[in-house]
């Protein structure tokens, strides 16, 4: 085994709403900021991008020997157990150098707990959540199976009408 950092790929579904992922996105660079890992990557099983295999050839290029896959799930439910392990043999597969580890899934972290509390305890009205439709424009690609494509809020379609659908 190498001395070098693993990396690391946060496994999440994926979503056709435009903004969804950006959570992820924030939380791949939150932990690429802690330098704890060679690389941080993100990927989705459908829907949105990267894939899960561009994240792992992402960190296949970046060097890696190892690689943990988190499980972006609170719970082991059919993603976890049934379409990851497939994604993860043929990225094993295509790069037998490497060691793919596969975590648990986020719920089962004990710190779950003070996370849920502190959500609660700042819980307001939906009008006044974070909108992550306010960065979509930074990673929206023209997709017209997304359920907001042509409306008014799609962020696509306004830049590519000069904002009326």
């Amino acid at each position: 085994m190498s001395n070098l950092k693993p990396a690391l790929i946060l496994f999440s579904h994926g979503s056709l709403l435009c903004g969804a992922g950006e959570t992820l996105r924030e939380h791949a660079e939150r932990l690429r900021a802690t330098e704890e890992y060679l690389a941080v990557e993100y990927g989705y099983l459908n829907y949105s991008l990267p894939s899960f295999e561009e994240a792992a050839e992402r960190c296949a290029a970046a060097g890696a020997v190892q690689i943990v896959v988190v499980p972006y799930f609170l719970v082991s439910g059919k993603f976890v157990r049934e379409d990851l392990p497939p994604r993860i043999e043929a990225a094993r597969r295509e790069h037998p150098q490497i060691e793919f580890i596969l975590a648990e899934p986020l719920g089962f972290h004990e710190e779950m707990t003070a996370a849920v509390l502190e959500m609660a305890a700042m819980a307001r009205p939906p009008e006044h959540w974070r909108h992550d439709m306010l960065a979509a424009p930074d990673f929206c690609a023209h997709r017209p199976d997304c359920p907001l494509f042509g409306s008014p809020i799609c962020p696509v379609t306004a830049e590519a009408t000069g904002g009326h659908p």
